[in-house]
C-alpha cells in the first residue's frame, strides 16, 4: 500500500488546506496524474500520484486542514491491483 502524503509546499509552509479529490476510491491512477487539490496561504497546488494502482482510501476528506506529511489517503499499488 502506497501513503499519500502532503509534500513539502514550500520553506514556511507547514499546513494546507485539502480543496478538493480529484479520484474517487476504486479509480486507476499512473505517475503524475492528479489526485487532489491543496490549498496554501500563497498558492492552490495540485498533489500527483507517484505510483500506479487502485485509489484504496481516502483518509482525509475535502475542507479539512493537515500538516505538511500528513497520510491523506492510500494507494494500493500491489501486482494484483494492476
Amino acid at each position: 500500500m502506497y501513503e499519500i502524503r502532503i509534500p513539502k509546499l514550500g520553506m514556511d509552509t507547514t499546513e494546507c488546506d485539502v480543496k478538493a479529490w480529484l479520484v474517487k476510491v476504486g479509480d486507476r491512477v499512473s505517475p503524475g496524474g492528479a489526485l487532489l487539490e491543496v490549498e496554501t496561504e500563497k498558492a492552490d497546488v495540485v498533489i500527483e500520484a507517484e505510483v500506479a494502482g487502485v485509489v484504496h482510501q481516502i483518509t482525509v476528506p475535502a475542507g479539512q486542514t493537515v500538516p505538511v506529511g500528513a497520510v491523506v489517503g492510500l494507494i494500493d499499488d500491489s501486482p494484483a491491483a494492476g
